[in-house]
């Protein structure tokens, strides 16, 4: 997979793992946009129905960037694809369960989890 600047791409089956890179609030806006719509591209193949955004190597991030992010789910969803986030520090899961984003797209503590979460609610 194709590892940008911002989101670092892993392919696992019918499942884009989306892990951003570093401190969220940190990047431009034109970098986050553009990266962004590159992912998307690439989630508009039919392979690529579910979506997790591993979050274990993001820091903080600013509202610009969780907007991307929950663009990115909701594009998932409306493509009838399973969305989850996992792998959030103590802070990150603070602020997007305040967000009530957990209602939506539930979070797990790691990886592994999330994907058996995914394989299950498809069959």
């Amino acid at each position: 997979m194709q590892h940008l600047k911002i989101f670092k791409l892993e392919q696992r089956d019918d499942v884009i793992v989306i892990t951003p890179q570093g401190e969220g609030s940190a990047f431009r806006y034109l970098d986050l946009h553009l990266e962004a719509n590159t992912v998307r591209q690439m989630m508009m193949k039919p392979e690529n129905k579910n979506l997790i955004l591993d979050l274990s190597e993001l820091t903080y991030f600013g509202s610009e960037f969780i907007g991307s992010l929950v663009s990115m789910m909701r594009e998932t969803r409306a493509r009838r694809g399973q969305a989850r986030f996992c792998c959030a520090n103590e802070q990150m899961y603070q602020v997007l369960q305040g967000m009530s984003l957990f209602k939506l797209w539930p979070h797990f503590d790691d990886l592994d989890a999330a994907i058996l979460d995914i394989n299950e609610a498809a069959s």
